[in-house]
C-alpha cells in the first residue's frame, strides 16, 4: 500500500472518531501517583494488598471478563486506568466475516447499513456499530473502542481505537477515549501513568511513556512515526522488513512528545498504542498515547 493510501486509512478513521464514542463503564477507585525512582515499575504509594485481597481482585477481574464476552464473544478486555480517569471495554473483529463465514452487520457514519464489504475491514466493523447491541448508535454509545484487525494479543505492539466526543456531544467529557484529552497537559500525566489491560486469561500493566500529536498533514510522521505496525520493524502493508525501524520510532517519539515523562522505551519493549482524536482538528491532529508493558499476570 503506498503512502497516499496509508495517510487515508488514518484520516479516515481519525475522522469518525472525532464525534462519537461509547459510554465510559464502571470507574475503579484505586489510584497511582508518581514513581520517583524509575528503576521500580510500581508507584511507591500504591496501595498495600494482601494475598488473599488480590486473589480476590483477580476472581473479580476473571468474573467481569466473564459477563462482557458473554454479551459479545469479540469483546477482548477492557483499558482500565489505575487511577479512575477512564474503563472501556474493547473489541475485535478480524475481518467483516465472522469466523463461521457470515458477514457481520455493520453501518456506516450516516447509518446505512453495509451490504457490499468490498473495501471494507474489520476495523470497519465496530466504528458506528455498538458491540453490546450489534446495532446503529449515534448519540448514546457511538462505535466501539476496538482493537486493530491485524492484531493478535501477543503481538509487538497492540493497537486500539477509541472515539473523541466534542464538548456539545460530551460535556462530561467521560465519554470512550475522551478523558485522555487530560493528558496532552503534562500536570495530569503522574497520576494517570498506570494502564491495566484486562485480557481472558491475563492481568498486563503498562506505564505511559509518550504523549504526542500525530500531524497527519506532515509526511515525516508518516514515514517516521508509524504507530499501526504491529510489529515495528516490519511493514505489513508494503511486506518490507527494517530491523532499524523502531529505533527511529523511539528517537521520533522522544523528539515529538508533548512532555518528559523521564520513562524509556528500549526496542525490546512491547507496547499498547491508544489512538484519538483531537478537538478541532478533523483529520489533521491525532492524540497518541505510547505505553509500555512492565509485567503480566495468568489468573
Amino acid at each position: 500500500m503506498n503512502k497516499d493510501s496509508k495517510k487515508k486509512i488514518i484520516l479516515i478513521v481519525g475522522a469518525v472518531m472525532l464525534v462519537l464514542a461509547l459510554a465510559l463503564g464502571i470507574m475503579i477507585s484505586r489510584s497511582y501517583s508518581a514513581n520517583e525512582d524509575e528503576s521500580d515499575n510500581v508507584p511507591d504509594d500504591t496501595q498495600i494488598i494482601t494475598p488473599d485481597q488480590h486473589e480476590q481482585e483477580l476472581l473479580q477481574y476473571k468474573e467481569e471478563w466473564t459477563a462482557l464476552h458473554n454479551i459479545n464473544n469479540d469483546y477482548i478486555g477492557d483499558i482500565i486506568f489505575d487511577s479512575g480517569l477512564l474503563r472501556v471495554s474493547v473489541v475485535q473483529a478480524k475481518s467483516v466475516f465472522k469466523e463461521d463465514g457470515e458477514m457481520y452487520k455493520f453501518y456506516t457514519e450516516n447509518g446505512s447499513l453495509v451490504t457490499d464489504p468490498s473495501g471494507y475491514t474489520g476495523n470497519d466493523v465496530y466504528i458506528w456499530t455498538y458491540w453490546k447491541t450489534g446495532e446503529y448508535d449515534y448519540n448514546d454509545h457511538g462505535g466501539s473502542t476496538f482493537m486493530d484487525y491485524r492484531n493478535e494479543i501477543n503481538d509487538q505492539n497492540l493497537i486500539i481505537y477509541g472515539h473523541h466526543f466534542s464538548v456539545w456531544n460530551d460535556e462530561t467529557r467521560q465519554k470512550a477515549f475522551t478523558p485522555l484529552e487530560r493528558l496532552l497537559e503534562e500536570e495530569n500525566y503522574q497520576n494517570n501513568r498506570y494502564v491495566t489491560l484486562l485480557l481472558a486469561n491475563e492481568v498486563r500493566k503498562y506505564e505511559l511513556v509518550a504523549v504526542y500529536n500525530f500531524d497527519a498533514t506532515d509526511d515525516y510522521y508518516y514515514e517516521n512515526m508509524q504507530y499501526w505496525r504491529t510489529s515495528y520493524n516490519y511493514d505489513d502493508y508494503t511486506d518490507t522488513v527494517d530491523d532499524s525501524y523502531y529505533d527511529r520510532y523511539i528517537d521520533a517519539v522522544k523528539q515529538h512528545a508533548l512532555y518528559p515523562t523521564g520513562v524509556e522505551l528500549s526496542n525490546t519493549d512491547k507496547t499498547l498504542t491508544l489512538q484519538t482524536c483531537i478537538s478541532g482538528h478533523t483529520g489533521e491532529l491525532f492524540e497518541i498515547l505510547v505505553l509500555k508493558e512492565i509485567s503480566s499476570e495468568p489468573y
